[in-house]
């Protein structure tokens, strides 16, 4: 991410320390509250129980909601049962509203739409699960099951990557034309969310409603910040993804909706998990969706086009960069799951192409800190929900860096093996996240590549000597023929575009200079990022092959 707040030096202080130590030399595992570890023993059991009966598709049209299923016939009656985003199935005493079950094949029809209170209600936003009803909490009969298909309301492109160079945190400046020069096919912008969405109105504002409830939103700053950036990418048919973040209350411009947002249990970092725990937070948070689909999936693209939806920043990392306190993966997992379900629902009614990205850090089974999740481990939940509940398109936004990132020489990294338990996924060992992506057990319904991203990953340059220099090209180069050689990862998007103090630690991994104190000058990794892909790639990279100590390209192994 560019731009990134003071709590980026955090976060590379601490991989830089644990580059140097092992994870073995840390507490085994943090404090959980006891609420905590008896939801995680709730949720695991959900997720590993049979059950004798199944909703077998919903599907979500302009006014209803059609839910089907099955049921045996020793089960006389049962019932269909709703559960909103802010409900746990595994934690709620009585499903409300519920309707009678009697046919082995059922079909039942809802109105879409749902009256409470002040506010509507989006029955696109639940799932839906099979019960018997007891005198004091209902059984579970069934998994519980979101929306499989759903009514958009329009076609529109879609955005396919014309090769695998991206950048990372696109921002409108004086060197725009390097979208051009570089060929670049793809890009991410940061959208927080609380720099423009407002529960009360602010200077520059308008009003917008959602479901009943007035929100008001800062036009003027989304024209200057993300409008005329998207517009330019949208000529060019680059596939933009937003990294959708939300700021803790404190550091909210309108702090009533920064506290409406922050989940209850977040305890600093450098964001938030969005508060998906009230009716309240949830509409708010559709609202949000609503508004940025609704403007960045047009068919005129009059604001521009954002193609797909990064939800977060580096999960594994949670602590710091979508804080909910500190909690057991799977009470997490559930919980981030809600949040891409969200997002995914609603902006898939604009953009049936789109996809929502989950994103990790280069941590792939040794987290950086005892306080992080396993990556490798939340994905396995994610594909076991996605298992259980009914699966989507979500895709994977992978963060390659160098096993430390101060060091360009990434072709060495001491803890990237060719291993699917290695502890780091690097550029050395891209093979193991392309093998994870062509594994049928990780695809969309199991036969639809997730797509991958490397949505944030670049190579430092130690210093501005022709030496730093050469190996900042040398590990880009290496990079390189790395990711063009592994068909199930689709592209780069290269952090950073310029060199930046927010990146901490004097790391220098920008393509040009620091755009204030050296004008943007061009450091040599920017002439090698756009012959990459040219004819004129191999005589390039040449010079790069003495730096790594190879003799040719032929480094991809047949793990």
């Amino acid at each position: 991410m560019n731009r990134r707040t003071k709590y980026l030096l955090v976060t590379f202080y601490l991989i830089a320390f644990f580059s140097t130590a092992c994870k073995d030399d840390l507490p085994t595992s943090p404090s959980f509250k006891p609420e905590d570890v008896q939801l995680e023993t709730k949720l695991q059991t959900y997720l590993s129980q049979s059950y004798p009966c199944n909703i077998t598709s919903v599907e979500v049209t302009k006014d209803n909601v059609i839910i089907k299923g099955n049921k045996p016939s020793e089960l006389p009656t049962i019932y269909l049962g709703e559960i909103a985003p802010y409900e746990n199935v595994v934690e709620a005493n009585k499903f409300s509203p519920s309707y009678p079950v009697t046919e082995n094949y059922f079909t039942i029809t809802v109105d879409r739409y749902l009256k409470q209170g002040d506010t509507t209600y989006d029955r696109l936003l639940s799932k839906w699960i099979l019960f018997t009803p007891e005198e004091k909490t209902d059984k579970i009969v069934s998994s519980a099951h979101y929306a499989d298909i759903i009514y958009s309301n329009q076609e529109l492109e879609q955005l396919k990557l014309r090769n695998k160079k991206g950048i990372g945190g696109l921002f409108y400046n004086q060197f725009v034309s390097d979208i051009d020069d570089l060929n670049i096919s793809s890009a991410t912008v940061n959208v927080v969310v609380n720099h423009f969405f407002h529960l009360s109105p602010m200077s520059g504002d308008i009003p917008y409603e959602y479901g009943g409830k007035t929100y008001y939103v800062n036009e003027p700053y989304l024209n200057s910040s993300l409008d005329k950036i998207l517009i330019l990418a949208a000529t060019r048919k680059i596939s933009v993804a937003a990294i959708i973040l939300f700021n803790r209350a404190e550091d909210s411009i309108d702090p009533l909706f920064g506290k409406l947002m922050e989940h209850p249990d977040n305890n600093g970092g450098a964001y938030t998990m969005p508060n998906m725990t009230t009716p309240e937070s949830v509409h708010a948070y559709a609202a949000v969706m609503n508004y940025l689909a609704s403007r960045y999936c047009r068919k005129d693209n009059l604001y521009g086009r954002i193609a797909h939806w990064i939800i977060h920043n580096e999960v594994d990392a949670s602590i710091q960069w979508v804080n909910m306190g500190v909690k057991p993966i799977t009470v997490f997992t559930d919980t981030y799951l809600k949040s891409m379900r969200l997002c995914y629902n609603i902006v898939r009614q604009y953009d049936a192409h789109s996809e929502t990205f989950s994103s990790f850090t280069h941590s792939w089974t040794s987290p950086c800190s005892p306080e992080w999740n396993s990556a490798k481990d939340i994905l396995t939940l994610l594909n076991k929900y996605s298992q259980t509940e009914g699966d989507f398109q979500w895709a994977v936004a992978y963060h390659s860096y160098p096993y430390d990132l101060f060091n360009p020489r990434t072709w060495d990294d001491p803890r990237a093996t060719l291993s699917m338990n290695t502890e780091f996924i690097t550029f050395r060992n891209l093979e193991v996240l392309n093998k994870w992506a062509l594994t049928k057990e990780n695809m969309y319904l199991k036969k639809i590549k997730r797509s991958v991203w490397l949505s944030e990953a670049g190579i430092n340059s130690r210093s501005y000597s022709e030496e730093s220099f050469k190996e900042q090209s040398a590990g880009f180069a290496y990079a390189w023929k790395k990711l063009n050689g592994l068909e199930g990862i689709d592209g780069l998007q290269w952090h950073n575009w310029f060199d930046n103090e927010g990146d901490g630690g004097g790391i220098l991994l920008g393509l040009r200079k620091f755009i204030d104190k050296n004008n943007g000058e061009p450091k040599p990794v920017w002439e090698l990022y756009r012959q990459a892909g040219t004819p004129t790639e191999d005589e390039a990279f040449a010079p790069s092959l003495d730096v790594i100590g190879i003799s040719d390209w032929n480094i991809i192994d047949p793990f």
